[in-house]
């Protein structure tokens, strides 16, 4: 794992008192400490691990060049892969950088954040990635100096930065556009005055001005043609490019779901003959209650068939919430309620890396975009004036029935191309299903707020216009903004996602809606019909049994399940005579939100009861308050509860084969 940070304006004293408080926070598990001061500017990269240190003293150096980057990344002109920088690879990505950062940008392809110092013109610059899949946080003194960060836990260790929470923010987080569409705040942060580089970004700090442009954007995908022929053989290319670019490790874990998105990353790793490099881990559940919620048999299969060993994680006991016990799990993440999942278990994931002296991860985040329908079908073969085909699909169907077919003819062939309709039909299909009744021990003024939301992000499905088709603006509305969980993924684990790659989100955005989706299959299940790209471009690879799933597996039991583990916790979390937060903010009536957690406890006790959205609500509640209250604890408590240490180990383990583990497990 690596942090930067770097100080431009502030005094010898600043950087002196930063970078001290830094190290001595990081110290147990620091490796390496590098440093570029000037008069004007000043930079430092520690790399560590989620392990403290077993010998030796971290290695001291001074950067030969001045710039820092997390992560890894290709530049247009080199080959070659710039992960770790070694000093000719520095230099180089420095003149790159300082020359025309913009181009570079453009051309690149990589995971990372980078800042770079060009002392010729006096000027700093600040990067990241196509899709923003690690963040960057900045804060300007009120006297002109910047100071940034890839890590919001190391910007707090710098004494002139405020600890003063966003109560807006968070307010503005429990309306369902974020706490149930998980989409992440572009630039904002939960603290007062510190933001957040969006995604796709280059900031130039020039004269106490920060000026932040965006170098790629929809833009660039509207320029896409369509591609009309068959995109599978261009897919299974650039997913295999895309994936073996992240296994340059010498060991890297893949999360194996037993879904189609996890299973292309990991049959690309295959394809590309780098299954050497990969530690195959899958997150299940042993008990009776939640089989509906893991596919421990399928992964089990998959690694004998496939003949690769893997490890399986049975994580009934990591079915907790993070912190419901205030004080009893690790802070690793800060910036708001932490949005995983399943936060526990990540800790687990982290013990099982440090095994193999890695902390190297790659994901299926983002295959999800790649799902639509039959009316976005429709509307893809109608605007090339496809008739013919167009034709065939509106009889398909239609159940071959005539009236049926006139009018879901007219609804979705002809309205579309009127443009007021159009755009009213697009956001009530699209997005209809983001619309939920609010429970009632929300107040009247968080009522209030959740409309003002609404309308806001209905304004924000406008934005894809240009894009015209719906099956592109779907594609789009639904990949930005980015989630929020991506920031937490990479706080203890360098993951990466080949899905959010630029040559895979390009190639995805110019093939045609009907060869993502396939009506005649999703007849017999939505599911069944959706991801065909996916479920064609490793066919020779992966078993049919998984290419050609037709239901996808529901994690709702995971949060009933949490939900009886912390009930003694949530009740006294919640009890009437505690002080909440969330009342006092006018949030939530706490007679009301009491009444109904007592209620949604007695009913997780059913076992074939998922909750449904109540969960989701009831949910972020309760992160909410407990995050409030443990950053009500003051800055010093935080960055303590903050600091990396060793994981520990908070479930059994399966293994298939022998993946080389140490740590006790059964077969």
């Amino acid at each position: 794992m690596k942090i930067w940070t770097a100080l431009h304006g502030g005094t010898e004293r600043d950087w002196s008192c930063w970078t001290s408080c830094l190290s001595d926070w990081l110290q147990p598990t620091m490796t390496r400490h590098a440093n570029y001061n000037d008069d004007r500017f000043h930079m430092a990269e520690f790399t560590y691990r989620y392990e403290t240190r077993r010998t030796g003293k971290p290695s001291a150096e001074q950067l030969q060049a001045p710039i820092a980057l997390d992560g890894w990344i290709r530049l247009p002109s080199q080959p070659k892969l710039l992960e770790p920088l070694a000093p000719h690879d520095r230099a180089l990505l420095h003149r790159e950088m300082t020359d025309d950062p913009r181009k570079m940008l453009r051309g690149c392809h990589g995971d990372f954040t980078t800042v770079a110092w060009d002392s010729y013109r006096n000027q700093v610059y600040i990067a990241n990635d196509l899709y923003g899949t690690r963040p960057i946080y900045y804060w300007i003194s009120p006297t002109g100096e910047l100071y940034v960060s890839n890590d919001l836990r190391a910007l707090l260790h710098a004494e002139a930065v405020p600890f003063e929470i966003d109560l807006d923010r968070c307010l503005s987080y429990l309306t369902t556009q974020y706490s149930i569409g998980e989409n992440s705040f572009d630039d904002s942060t939960f603290f007062q005055e510190i933001r957040k580089l969006p995604s796709a970004s280059i900031a130039r700090w020039e004269e106490r001005q920060l000026q932040i442009q965006s170098y790629w954007g929809i833009n660039d995908l509207v320029q896409l043609p369509l591609l009309q022929a068959d995109a599978i053989p261009q897919f299974r290319e650039r997913m295999i490019e895309s994936v073996n670019d992240r296994l340059h490790h010498s060991k890297t874990i893949v999360e194996v779901s037993g879904g189609l998105d996890s299973a292309n990353v990991l049959a690309a790793a295959i394809a590309g003959g780098r299954a050497d490099k990969i530690i195959n881990v899958n997150i299940s559940f042993k008990g009776e209650d939640m089989v509906q919620s893991n596919d421990r048999d399928v992964v089990r299969k998959l690694y004998n068939d496939l003949g690769i060993p893997g490890i399986i994680i049975l994580g009934d006991q990591t079915l907790q919430i993070s912190n419901a016990e205030l004080g009893r799990d690790p802070l690793w993440y800060l910036d708001g309620p932490d949005p995983r999942a399943n936060v526990l278990i990540n800790e687990t994931y982290n013990a099982i890396a440090n095994e193999f002296d890695t902390d190297a991860g790659l994901t299926g985040e983002g295959g999800d975009f790649l799902f639509t329908g039959e009316r976005y079908v429709l509307d893809s073969l109608l605007r090339q004036r496809k008739f013919s085909v167009f034709k065939s699909a509106l009889w398909s169907w239609s159940d071959r029935r005539l009236g049926k077919a006139l009018k879901l003819g007219l609804t979705y062939g002809i309205a579309p191309l009127v443009p007021i309709v159009n755009d009213i039909m697009y956001a009530k299909l699209a997005w209809s299903d983001t619309e939920y009744p609010m429970p009632e021990y929300f107040t009247a003024k968080h009522l209030a707020r959740e409309s003002q939301a609404k309308q806001s992000e209905h304004t924000r499905y406008k934005e894809s216009k240009p894009l015209a088709s719906w099956g592109r603006r779907y594609h789009y509305d639904y990949t930005w903004p980015r989630a929020s969980y991506l920031d937490a993924v990479g706080v203890s684990m360098q993951n990466m996602h080949p899905f959010f790659d630029k040559r895979i989100i390009e190639l995805s955005f110019s093939v045609p809606t009907e060869q993502h989706y396939d009506i005649d299959r999703a007849k017999i299940e939505l599911y069944y019909g959706t991801k065909m790209l996916l479920r064609k471009a490793f066919v020779d690879i992966l078993p049919r049994y998984l290419y050609d799933r037709v239901t996808k597996t529901t994690y709702a039991h995971m949060a009933r399940k949490s939900l009886l583990n912390e009930r003694r916790n949530l009740l006294q979390l919640f009890d009437r005579s505690e002080d909440i937060q969330l009342h006092h903010l006018e949030v939530i009536d706490k007679q009301k939100f009491w009444d109904h957690l007592v209620s949604t406890l007695i009913r997780s006790d059913d076992s074939n009861n998922d909750l449904g959205m109540s969960y989701q609500f009831l949910r972020m509640v309760i992160d909410m308050e407990i995050w409030l209250r443990e950053m009500a604890m003051g800055r010093h408590y935080v960055l303590e509860r903050a600091r990396p240490g060793n994981p520990r180990l908070l479930a059994e383990l399966e293994t298939v084969g022998d993946p080389g583990l140490r740590i006790g497990c059964t077969k």
